[in-house]
């Protein structure tokens, strides 16, 4: 045997006798010996092993290692998880420390959950486990009422911020419910605030309709709907969708800050709509609680509150009836202390525990009458004056004091200032028994038991009195609603079957808002019936804003899949509902972006038209602010986009748009607006990390001058010529036509006639109007200014079509920078056209049209526009002085300033352009300590200081530019931020002989 150390050399390579090969290892070792079965010869086998028509099956060899070659990344050292876990279990293979130690390895189920509503089952728990309420009026019994029209009302709950709106929500909810107050398990508060932003805002972002089955005073069983509208400015589109399928609004004003800039808006537009209108004292406990008020004085507070809604409302119609408590559609509140109530009501109180003597001379509705204004009960005589000069006893107080206030007042003392063993004694004289227990409350919830109980348990059954008497059921108010709004033949059977609210005709549901699903995947349509019935399953027709009966593109069909009554956070199924009600269907949300109409697919519906959209005109018509969106990561844009979609369903003044360099540009209302849009954006609906721009402003375009020579241009084939002029538009007609008050597709008498009183045009002005533009509501006019002995007239109405198109381009894209065009009148003053139709076809006319109409633009000292914010704030007395300043720095001015009645505020009034208004709300809390509150509301369009042509200015960067600077800075960064070029060239639009006239004016 050789030495091993002689097999090996220096460097460890084998140098010993030659080896056997592998091949022989392996065939060795592969071929065991198999030993043959001793019953089988070898004469037994077949012959030919192919005769059979099979190969044989090769010897089985267990255990044998194969001859395979495995790589060293396949070869397995350890068992698999399979192996080990099961087939069933699934494994992560991770490197090492690529996750966050707080990341799961394997991340749990998500359900996304953005609000405590929509539980489709009223008998289902509501999200966090806590149920819907038990109602004292059973599910069964309340749907059998919708059957009768006449036993329902709508009304939106509207006011401003803080208002109180929500929490009378809430009482009404609670007045509802099954059994004595004391033994129901308490509701959560805010139960109309649906939304997790709203909890955690302590404010409300989207309207909420709640449907209650409620008994009035008489005993008699209403099924009213609520919806409960956000109370901030910024959310004034949620309060109009409400308002058009509602037939009256219960306003809520503060007892204390009374009227407010959103109290105007949402008055003024309830005036529009033709709204039945009620009123709703609030937080009267502030008056006593807060600014310690004697008696006599709160009566002059809420005298001053009432006088300024009515003068407010006598300033936009003057022959809409006033509101009063005495006529009884005015009520007074506290929730938060569990009461409500009118003067009627308070004298029902006093009549059921008068003596019969008392009974026979007087009822209680003449008594609530007499509960209000200069009225004034003698003590000698027990007779009502109208003054207390002539009383032998002095100060006699005002009815409403005597009996309502004095009353009030002495509850609150009793419940604060009095020692328990008296004011034990004291309530329970006028009925109120307090134990012990509840006597060593603290003062809130001492003060609510005790007027609940005063008051007793339909403490909100005064309300429903007032609903009841002052706003009209759905057969009686669906008259005005389908002539006002209803875009159809008004003599139609549809039309008549809608006035008629027959539950038998063809089916039409106005849409006015949709509501999302609890994670964001779906929504709901709300909106109100006007005919017909709509069940489970039935297939509808969905109209969209665009759709008329020459262009169906904007239709689809759909399947109801649930039809709901809304009730808060929940939503109570049933299996049909009929015309009157309002209501909530599944199942028909795909098709639809704000509002629409749903109609049968029968033939009796087949000549339905839509429901006009919305109209936000008291919001300034349209979104004031913008900001530019992409996805961080540019493969999850189309995630984005399908966000953008379901977020401009949630929001009605949200809207998109793309922008030829591929911006997705966002428009909202304001600061609050958009930063709750993105907050839905980011979070709800595509969850994607987006990155978002600086906000801007959207700007407009105009001229301040007539065109300095007759603007002409010819088609491409050079057989037809067109020359405009532009002007400034008359004051007032670009709002006026904004507003709606004037429609082209009436008759041109009419429209002649509107234009003839209103502005003093004369006969032929007013009959040539041919269009307005953008759109069918745009603030500028094309006319039709040429002669008949010049002009073919006939040939002209041929291209008319042709022509109009190419203005509505313009407008909707001026010369300047591509922004939409305001206050401008169009003149043609001349047309040229060929004889042959194909020679004047819309490819020739429509881009001509647009570059004359440009042309005449840029002749007539173009300039850019700014939208301006009307502004309210609200701050103490002491704190006036220190607002100015910080207005005058961003080119905002007060234009009236007052003191609060009964307060310690000062409200101001004041303008400051949107551009410049950015922050501004942060810097004046921060500065006056959070003491001022600020409203903006978009009020008008300012021409921007400056000539935006001026070529001379230089624009300094990083540096603020001096006014009349301002409107070449906006130009400039405008294009910019659109991939155009810095310069306007005047001349591209231009033929060759008008750029030579005006070439020869300026050396002239």
């Amino acid at each position: 045997m050789a030495d091993p150390s002689e097999m090996y050399d220096e460097f460890g390579n084998y140098v010993g006798p030659a080896l056997d090969s592998d091949s022989d290892s392996d065939d060795s070792s592969a071929a065991p010996s198999v030993p043959s079965e001793p019953d089988q010869d070898e004469h037994d086998l077949p012959e030919d092993p192919m005769q059979d028509g099979e190969l044989p099956a090769p010897p089985a060899q267990v255990g044998a290692p194969s001859a395979a070659i495995v790589l060293h990344e396949d070869k397995q050292h350890y068992p698999s998880a399979a192996r080990v876990f099961g087939e069933d279990v699934a494994a992560a293979v991770i490197d090492e420390d690529s996750q966050a130690l707080e990341e799961p390895i394997v991340a749990p189920t998500r359900t996304k959950n953005f609000s405590s509503s929509r539980t489709r089952d009223i008998d289902a728990a509501g999200a966090g486990g806590v149920p819907p309420p038990e109602y004292s009026v059973p599910k069964e019994y309340e749907v059998a009422l919708t059957a009768t029209p006449s036993l329902l009302r709508g009304v939106a709950v509207v006011g401003h911020l803080h208002h109180g709106k929500t929490a009378l929500v809430d009482l009404l909810n609670d007045s509802a419910r099954a059994g004595p107050s004391g033994s129901r398990p308490p509701l959560p508060p805010r139960f109309t605030d649906t939304l997790q932003a709203e909890q955690d805002r302590e404010m409300s972002i989207k309207s909420t309709p709640l449907a209650l089955a409620h008994q009035t005073t008489a005993g008699k069983t209403f099924v009213a709907t609520f919806v409960d509208c956000p109370g901030h400015v910024n959310f004034h589109d949620e309060s109009l969708a409400a308002m058009r399928a509602a037939d009256g609004v219960l306003v809520c004003v503060d007892a204390v800050e009374g009227m407010m800039i959103h109290t105007e808006m949402l008055l003024s537009h309830a005036l529009s709509e033709s709204l039945h209108i009620t009123l709703v004292i609030t937080k009267l406990d502030r008056l006593i609680l807060e600014l310690h008020l004697p008696p006599a004085d709160a009566f002059y507070k809420l005298q001053h509150t009432i006088d300024s809604v009515n003068s407010y409302i006598k300033s936009k119609n003057p022959l809409h009836k006033l509101l009063s408590p005495d006529r009884g559609n005015v009520a007074f509140s506290s929730a938060h202390h569990g009461y409500a109530f009118t003067t009627h009501s308070f004298a029902s109180r006093y009549y059921a525990t008068a003596p019969d003597a008392a009974r026979n001379n007087m009822s209680a509705y003449e008594f609530g009458k007499r509960l209000w204004g200069d009225c004034y009960l003698d003590p000698d005589t027990r007779k009502f004056k109208r003054s207390n000069k002539q009383f032998r006893a002095k100060n006699v107080p005002r009815t409403f004091v005597q009996f309502i206030l004095e009353p009030l007042y002495k509850l609150y003392t009793q419940c604060l200032g009095e020692t328990e063993k008296d004011a034990q004694l004291a309530l329970k004289t006028v009925g109120v028994d307090m134990t012990k227990s509840a006597l060593r409350q603290s003062a809130r919830p001492l003060i609510r038991e005790a007027c609940v109980k005063f008051f007793g348990e339909g403490h909100a059954a005064a309300l429903i009195d007032m609903i009841v008497d002052h706003v009209p059921s759905p057969d009686r108010a669906a008259s005005r609603k389908v002539e006002k709004f209803y875009s159809g033949d008004q003599t139609s059977e549809i039309a008549e079957a809608m006035r008629n609210c027959d539950p038998k005709g063809p089916l039409m549901v106005n849409i006015v808002k949709l509501y999302s699903s609890s994670d964001g995947s779906s929504f709901s349509a709300f909106g109100r019936i006007y005919s017909g019935s709509v069940r489970v399953g039935d297939k509808v027709r969905v109209l969209g804003e665009a759709f008329t009966l020459d262009d169906d593109e904007d239709m689809a069909f759909g399947q109801v899949q649930g039809v709901y009554m809304p009730k808060g956070r929940s939503l109570a199924g049933v299996t049909s509902l009929s015309a009157g009600n309002w209501i909530v269907i599944d199942g028909i949300d795909s098709s639809i972006a704000k509002t629409a109409t749903v109609t049968g697919t029968s033939e009796d519906c087949a000549q339905a038209e839509i429901f006009a959209p919305l109209n936000f005109f008291t919001a300034g018509g349209e979104s004031a602010v913008k900001i530019a969106v992409e996805p961080l990561n540019p493969a999850e844009l189309p995630k984005m986009v399908e966000g953008l979609r379901r977020v401009c369903k949630s929001y009605p003044m949200a809207r998109t748009k793309v922008e030829e360099s591929g911006e997705h540009v966002l428009f909202g209302v304001g600061e609050l607006y958009l930063d709750c849009v993105m907050h839905d954006l980011r979070h709800m609906y595509s969850e994607v990390e987006i990155k978002v721009s600086d906000p801007s402003v959207p700007f407009c375009e105009t001229v301040i001058e007539t065109s300095s020579v007759k603007c002409f241009a010819e088609t491409p084939n050079q057989k037809n010529k067109l020359t405009f002029i532009s002007e400034p538009l008359e004051d007032g007609i670009g709002m006026a036509i904004e507003k709606g008050h004037v429609d082209l597709s009436k008759d041109v008498k009419e429209v002649g006639k509107f234009f003839q009183s209103n502005f003093n045009w004369d006969i032929l002005s007013a009959r040539s109007v041919w269009a307005f533009g953008p759109g069918d509501k745009g603030g500028n006019i094309l006319m039709d200014d040429t002669l008949p002995g010049e002009v073919d007239k006939q040939l002209l109405d041929t291209t008319k079509n042709s022509i109009v198109q190419g203005f509505q381009w313009a407008m909707r894209e001026g010369p300047l920078c591509e922004e939409p065009v305001r206050n401008v009148k169009v003149k043609l003053l001349d047309a040229a056209l060929a004889t042959q139709p194909i020679m004047r076809g819309g490819g020739q006319v429509i881009p001509t049209a647009r570059r004359a109409v440009y042309s005449s633009l840029l002749t007539a000292s173009p300039r850019l526009m700014e939208p301006v914010y009307r502004m309210q704030i609200q701050c103490p007395n002491e704190i006036t002085g220190a607002v100015l300043p910080l207005l005058s720095k961003r080119r905002g001015h007060i234009v009236k300033d007052a003191p609060v009645p009964g307060s310690t505020f000062t409200t101001m009034r004041a303008y400051i352009p949107v551009i410049d208004s950015f922050g501004f709300e942060t810097t004046l809390r921060s500065f006056t300590q959070g003491q001022a509150m600020v409203f903006s509301v978009l009020d008008h369009w300012n021409v921007v200081p400056g000539d935006p042509l001026d070529s001379n200015i230089i624009l300094h960067p990083l540096e603020p530019s001096p006014v009349p600077h301002l409107a070449r800075e906006f130009l400039i960064k405008t294009r910019r931020r659109k991939g155009l070029s810095d310069n306007v060239s005047i001349y591209k639009f231009f033929d060759e002989s008008v750029k030579e006239q005006l070439m020869d004016g300026d050396a002239e």
